[in-house]
């Protein structure tokens, strides 16, 4: 009997960086490319995440994600109260699904959000571990996700009438720090970094500056066309008001809610999960 479930889905940029003429749609044709079985990535000997369908569609790819844990497998009969065993193979493991669509030429993804499958930053880590292991050119490759903050985000920020803490963490954007302003760039690229982040307090009854300092750096990185923001928060009271409130950047994710349909155990069915995701991606391009 198919089921219908309410299912979110996320908007993200994609950033890579590496030594090679390989472009976002070369990437993806190599994944598309590997056996199944070559691609999965090992966090651990306790958590595997697998790329089982990786298929090319009109304008980009939609991928099944899986992860896999060494949980136990006790099945609960929920009529008698009395509970079993789910005996594994060896090779086997309990896993739970994440789909996304992405679509390589403008960099964008809409990826799934599911509580107990992969998210986003373990995504980008398997996908650039596999990139890594099966093709020599790319040992250096580097790939992440990057939310697409909605603008409320900023209109959240200018309601505080005193801003006393602002936090911002940014990864590494497509190609080099240096394609992108920020005051954080140089810093990144005289360490090395992946990823930096700076947090700002106010003196003592003073206030951060809306428009200047940390608080524009913010929004100039959520408000950046290929935007590389990891994450960001900032801390004050707003107008009118006496509690202190904190806004938090990835609470503002640009995302679509609809139903779909699933099988009994609650997994999408792929036909309809795809359709969503790349309705929702067609959005996203406009």
């Amino acid at each position: 009997m198919v089921k219908r479930s309410p299912r979110k889905c996320e908007a993200f940029v994609m950033h890579a960086h590496h030594d090679t003429t390989a472009t976002y749609s070369d990437l993806f044709d190599r994944l598309s490319r590997l056996r199944p079985e070559d691609r999965v990535y090992k966090f651990s000997d306790e958590v595997v995440l697998g790329f089982p369908i990786v298929s090319s569609e009109k304008g980009g790819y939609f991928i099944q994600s899986v992860l896999g844990r060494s949980e136990s497998a006790l099945v609960l009969n929920t009529e008698t109260g009395s509970t079993r065993e789910n005996t594994l193979a060896k090779s086997e493991m309990l896993s739970h699904p994440t789909h996304l669509s992405v679509s390589p030429q403008k960099r964008r993804a809409a990826i799934e959000y599911s509580h107990r499958g992969p998210k986003a930053p373990m995504l980008a880590e398997a996908i650039e571990g596999i990139l890594r292991e099966n093709y020599t050119d790319l040992k250096e490759i580097g790939f992440s996700f990057a939310p697409v903050i909605r603008e409320n985000f900023i209109t959240e920020i200018n309601a505080f009438g005193r801003i006393r803490e602002a936090e911002i963490r940014v990864t590494r954007p497509n190609a080099s720090w240096t394609d992108h302003y920020t005051e954080l760039s140089d810093l990144a690229e005289q360490s090395g970094g992946d990823k930096v982040g700076l947090g700002v307090k106010a003196g003592r009854n003073e206030t951060l500056k809306k428009n200047t300092g940390i608080v524009r750096v913010i929004k100039d990185v959520v408000r950046d066309k290929e935007p590389y923001l990891d994450d960001a928060s900032v801390k004050g009271v707003r107008e009118n008001e006496t509690t202190e409130t904190t806004v938090h950047a990835k609470k503002h994710v640009q995302h679509a809610r609809s139903l779909v349909q699933t099988d009994e155990a609650g997994v999408p069915i792929l036909n309809d999960i795809k359709a969503k995701l790349t309705q929702f991606l067609t959005t996203i391009l406009g």
